[in-house]
């Protein structure tokens, strides 16, 4: 299969910073290796983070999710072990009928046998056209399926990490609803409380008032001296009014009765 030619702009020496920057900061050029083959770049989310890669650095990237061989995506479901054969020096798994008669305990894969190895190397015609064959479709059919995978589960994760939130926020605010009604609540108390006077002063004050012995002041005193003296002087009267000859009547009828 035919491949368009490279859209990658190349940038002259007379270029301008800002230019420069606008094809660093592109996403037609791989994170990884720095390649500039726009219909190579996949977004796949690598580690939590959205990444832009090419199909070789996003098959290096992700040994665990395929066979290195026939390219099968395994999409959480690697095969079962006796089907499978582990790579000793990475975590890839390889189809046991993909690796032949290797021997298990001391098998390499091919990405680790050949530190040159690439899993998409585009095929150059003699007049500087690009194709792909039939390994290297199945090679960015993988990538593609690994990045699309990715990012269902990215967003499936954001989708629960929203309504986590969105259930938290629920809380708080109800509980912040709550301590509004409750302070709400005793500041009404608070107010009922003060406008009611407080029943022990008000007994305090009532026996104080009893256990006070009224006083008389000098005008009363003298009112009663005045109406004493009248009845005083009454009697002295009616005494000072006996004749003398009563007084000598009865002075004998008492002597009479002594002697008797």
């Amino acid at each position: 299969m035919n491949l368009p030619s490279s859209t990658a702009t190349q940038t002259s020496v007379t270029s301008t910073s800002a230019s420069d920057d606008a094809v660093e900061d592109s996403t037609e050029i791989c994170d990884e290796c720095g390649s500039r083959d726009a219909w190579v770049i996949h977004s796949a989310r690598v580690r939590g983070t959205l990444r832009f890669l090419c199909t070789h650095c996003l098959l290096r990237l992700q040994p665990g999710s395929f066979c290195p061989i026939c390219f099968a995506f395994y999409d959480s479901s690697p095969p079962h072990p006796s089907r499978r054969v582990s790579c000793t020096k990475c975590i890839s798994l390889t189809h046991t009928q993909c690796a032949g008669d290797a021997n298990p305990s001391s098998y390499v894969c091919p990405p680790c046998r050949d530190d040159s190895f690439s899993f998409f190397r585009l095929i150059i015609d003699s007049d500087g056209g690009r194709s792909v064959d039939k390994s290297l479709s199945e090679a960015f059919l993988c990538a593609a399926k690994i990045a699309a995978s990715s990012m269902n589960k990215a967003v499936t994760a954001a989708k629960c990490e929203a309504e986590r939130r969105g259930r938290e926020a629920a809380v708080a605010r109800k509980r912040a609803r709550e301590a509004l009604e409750d302070v709400v609540k005793l500041e009404a108390k608070e107010k009922a409380r003060l406008a009611i006077p407080k029943p022990k002063e008000a007994s305090v004050e009532v026996s104080a008032s009893r256990d006070q012995k009224p006083k008389m002041s000098p005008a009363s005193n003298g009112a009663a001296k005045e109406t004493e003296s009248p009845a005083t002087t009454s009697s002295s009267g009616q005494r000072k009014k006996q004749s003398p000859g009563v007084q000598m009547a009865r002075v004998k009828q008492e002597s009479d009765a002594s002697s008797k």
